[in-house]
């Protein structure tokens, strides 16, 4: 029988995976109504990253709750992981790159130009150590996201200020807090089992982080269409609903 901590568990992860899949429905919405392009590959990358977050949060929900550590469990965790390290990583990377040329000086937030090819290097080697790990000693044991994530995250914070677009700053800065909290909820796990011993309740804390990251990824689908525009979305039928004045 579940305890309580587990019950609030999958009572929490049925509300993120809903997030996500909200996301993924508003992002996929805007991009057939959206006229430029850049706004179009924005929301894209927003919806199919939402797909991927609710799949990996599923699988490890479900594999976590049922303690399934069969080998092939493990090379199919392994995989969504370290195919998330190298995913997220280039949508970053694509994100960057098109906030410095939003930058009407077109400055170089963080390096990121000259660094991105060791944080590329290292986030691949991230994801081949999470695969033979996942491998070799289960999904369960493999390490969280890696600094570029954390990295990522304050550049993309940083491009948000220096943006000339004001969409793309404020979509920027709602992916910026995104990818940082679900670094944050990914880092502190290790920490909580250090003075929690109920797995569950560590796993919930971590998930309440994610839910925050997936509110903040929510939000950042939602930026890319002005008030105005997102009324005339949701009078055509695309949206869910109406959109109260001052929710952007």
């Amino acid at each position: 029988m579940l305890d309580d901590f587990a019950i609030l568990f999958l009572a929490l992860w049925f509300i993120v995976v809903a997030i996500f899949g909200y996301s993924a429905y508003w992002a996929f919405a805007l991009r057939r109504v959206l006229m430029q392009h850049l706004y179009r590959r924005q929301a894209s990358w927003v919806g199919w990253m939402a797909i991927y977050f609710v799949a990996i949060s599923t699988f490890l929900t479900l594999a976590l709750s049922f303690n399934v550590n069969l080998l092939p469990v493990n090379i199919l965790g392994g995989l969504l992981i370290s195919s998330g390290f190298i995913v997220l990583f280039f949508w970053i990377d694509s994100t960057i790159r098109v906030a410095r040329r939003s930058d009407p000086l077109y400055r170089d937030s963080g390096r990121w130009s000259k660094l991105r090819y060791l944080w590329g290097i290292a986030t691949i080697g991230g994801a081949i150590g999470a695969l033979v790990d996942s491998i070799f000693s289960g999904f369960t044991t493999v390490a969280p996201f890696s600094g570029a994530l954390l990295f990522g995250a304050i550049t993309l914070l940083l491009s948000a200020k220096r943006s000339g677009d004001p969409t793309l700053r404020v979509h920027l800065k709602w992916m910026g807090l995104c990818i940082f909290i679900l670094w944050l909820g990914n880092q502190i796990i290790g920490p909580l089992f250090n003075i929690i011993t109920d797995a569950y309740l560590v796993e919930t804390i971590a998930l309440a982080l994610v839910g925050l990251s997936a509110y903040s990824l929510y939000r950042s689908a939602r930026s890319l269409a002005p008030i105005g525009r997102l009324s005339r979305i949701e009078a055509a039928g695309l949206g869910p609903g109406p959109v109260a004045a001052g929710s952007q």
